[in-house]
């Protein structure tokens, strides 16, 4: 059976993500980056059965991730075949070196989770000097070679990187969860039974005609069909400047016809567009 690829190293957020939902570590990759991810989702697509991942596409308070959705954008042959959400918890870890938030002269982490940590660092770390990272783990694996340094990374990275954790809970948030989207290369064919309705959703990628009034009558058929949309995000689109792309997702009910419809007429009063999937939403 084909692994299931993660964005990696061991420690990373979307580690604990995939060890939560599937559970089974050995059958766990970590790739090196989203690049990494979509490369050999697409190389195993004639593999029997496909390959499966896991990517993380959005955060309640840093909004999307771009670079995932950038990437299902440029690969077609990958589905979306399931999403969830899963509370994200910053720890600033340190280096054993370390007896004091005082001592700390640098603070690494992802991107993200560092705009997820701004209030907290400006309060409690204002003299460090910020440096992006990788990834959550990559930051911990580097403070664990540099004295007077940390890391806003996860407990499980704290422990696999031999760190102390100094203050826990430095999301900005209480309420800081990220959405995860489970990707194949073998589209779900059969449609799920007895689901709460507003737990199904579809998302599709569209480029409109560049004239006035494109999106305003691209949603309408979705205001007039009454589905909820739960996603929409434009993208900027390669080699044309200033035109965009969007990703829309929505509350879709198998068996309403007016869902049907709507979907069709997003497609048909685009320039294209294409659906990636039809997933439950845990």
């Amino acid at each position: 059976m084909p692994p299931i690829l993660y964005l990696g190293p061991k420690g990373t957020h979307s580690h604990d993500a995939a060890l939560t939902y599937f559970g089974d570590v050995k059958k766990l990759k970590p790739c090196l980056s989203h690049h990494d991810i979509f490369a050999q989702l697409s190389a195993g697509k004639d593999q029997r059965g496909g390959v499966t991942a896991l990517v993380p596409v959005e955060n309640s308070t840093e909004g999307p991730v771009t670079q995932t959705l950038d990437l299902l954008a440029a690969h077609p042959e990958v589905s979306i075949i399931e999403s969830f959400s899963m509370p994200i918890k910053h720890h600033l870890i340190a280096h054993p070196a370390v007896k004091s938030t005082k001592d700390i002269k640098k603070v690494y982490s992802h991107p993200q989770a560092l705009g997820q940590c701004r209030v907290n660092i400006d309060k409690r770390l204002p003299h460090v000097e910020r440096i992006a990272e990788s990834s959550t783990a990559a930051s911990a694996a580097r403070v664990a070679l540099e004295p007077y340094s940390a890391a806003l990374a996860s407990e499980t990275a704290a422990r696999l990187y031999g760190l102390k954790i100094m203050k826990r809970n430095m999301q900005s948030s209480n309420k800081n969860v990220t959405r995860f989207l489970v990707l194949s290369t073998k589209e779900r064919r059969t449609k799920p039974k007895n689901i709460d309705k507003n737990k199904v959703r579809s998302l599709v990628y569209v480029v409109l005609h560049n004239r006035p009034g494109a999106l305003l009558h691209m949603l309408a058929p979705f205001d007039a069909a009454g589905v909820n949309l739960t996603f929409i995000q434009s993208r900027p689109l390669p080699g044309r400047p200033w035109e965009y792309a969007f990703f829309i997702e929505a509350v879709t009910n198998w068996q309403d016809p007016a869902h049907a419809a709507a979907w069709q007429l997003i497609t048909a009063l685009s320039e294209s567009g294409r659906q990636m999937g039809t997933y439950i939403v845990k």
